[in-house]
């Protein structure tokens, strides 16, 4: 296959870590001779980490970052890139027609990788899948059959090399997110959570089983210091009894570890939450800007039942979530309670295994395309 590419097209953090990671390696393990190359869309919520973070990935032979993307699709400036007759392109976030434009310049069929939308079906071969539920929710009326097909969970194939849940006694872990305004929002929020469990902790007299606190650092943004709390990379935050945090891919990861968990959605100030598309412009407006992102934060929230990934694949409750106006003492009484009830995070621990499936996604995906 030396004289075949394959060209995956992906964004954010995000999908780096937990999309395109496994889905390379996998094809490099599998298809050694077979080059692979990563194009860097777009993306607002770029760290400018990205590039050192795709060095540590195995099998990515070269990478189009998101400037020489624009300089190739607005300026038709090629990369230098001495692209094979033959190949194909696979879409594992972002845009979707980002993937379709490079594959009319390369004119390579393309595939997709999704889990919310579907579009662009008359171009796209195949869409890969996680599950049947998904199928549902995105072909209702099963027009797509041929072009849909399962895989499983790419998120969990992402976790494969990390280790399952092994707590130690006490350990709570903290996820402030591996974005710059999800950082800088949560961890004064965690900060006082953290501050509360410490003095309940000591009114309830259990100085000799004190309580020790985890922070995790992302790859892409280093985390904010918080006093006497050690900072932890993700891949050791196995060894955590319970961890609380925001909605996003992490939860899954997690999720797939076994690792119970506790979600909360600060809604406490919009301002810092930025939107995508139109909505950004719109909510941009001067005063009438924050009370249209307002209505829209409530509707969103009132109209979707979960947040959690976890959560959303089970279709049901697994990890509690906590929305809206952060009431620290809330979270920090629940996660205390939940710490005190070793059975009920062994139960979590096993439906959030369930609930994401096995591993092995990334290996039908490379069979798929080859």
């Amino acid at each position: 296959m030396n004289n075949f590419d394959i060209v995956l097209v992906a964004n954010s953090p995000g999908e780096l870590s937990a999309l395109v990671k496994p889905v390379a390696e996998t094809l490099a393990a599998k298809h050694p001779d077979t080059r692979i190359i990563l194009v860097l869309t777009p993306c607002q919520y770029t760290s400018g980490k990205e590039l050192d973070y795709v060095e540590t990935i195995k099998g990515i032979s070269q990478t189009i970052t998101a400037n020489g993307y624009k300089n190739w699709i607005l300026l038709n400036k090629k990369p230098e890139i001495d692209f094979k007759e033959k190949g194909v392109v696979l879409f594992l976030g972002g845009d979707l027609a980002h993937a379709m434009l490079v594959a009319k310049k390369l004119k390579y069929p393309a595939s997709a990788y999704v889990q919310d939308y579907i579009g662009w079906t008359k171009f796209y071969q195949n869409f890969f899948i996680p599950d049947e539920a998904t199928r549902r929710k995105l072909d209702p009326k099963d027009k797509l059959r041929d072009k849909i097909k399962v895989v499983g969970n790419l998120m969990v194939d992402s976790v494969v090399d990390l280790h399952k849940w092994a707590p130690d006694k006490n350990v709570i872990t903290f996820l402030p997110g591996s974005r710059n305004w999800q950082i800088k929002h949560t961890t004064p929020i965690y900060e006082k959570i953290i501050q509360v469990m410490r003095n309940a902790n000591r009114v309830m007299g259990n100085g000799n089983c004190e309580l020790k606190f985890q922070l995790v650092s992302s790859p892409f943004v280093e985390a904010i210091p918080i006093a006497g709390v050690k900072t932890i990379p993700l891949s050791e935050v196995h060894n955590s009894e319970l961890v609380i945090t925001i909605p996003g891919t992490n939860t899954a990861r997690l999720a797939a570890q076994g690792i119970p968990m506790l979600v909360i959605f600060p809604l406490d100030d919009l301002d810092v939450i930025p939107l995508e598309g139109i909505a950004h412009y719109i909510c941009s407006i001067p005063y009438f800007g924050s009370k249209i992102k307002q209505k829209l934060a409530d509707m969103m929230n009132k109209n979707t039942q979960f947040f959690a990934l976890p959560n959303i694949k089970a279709g049901k409750e697994v990890v509690e979530e906590i929305r809206g106006i952060i009431d620290e003492q809330e979270v920090a009484n629940k996660a205390l309670v939940l710490l005190n009830n070793h059975a009920k995070r062994l139960k979590m621990s096993q439906e959030l295994i369930v609930a994401m499936g096995q591993p092995g996604a990334a290996a039908k995906v490379a069979q798929e395309l080859l």
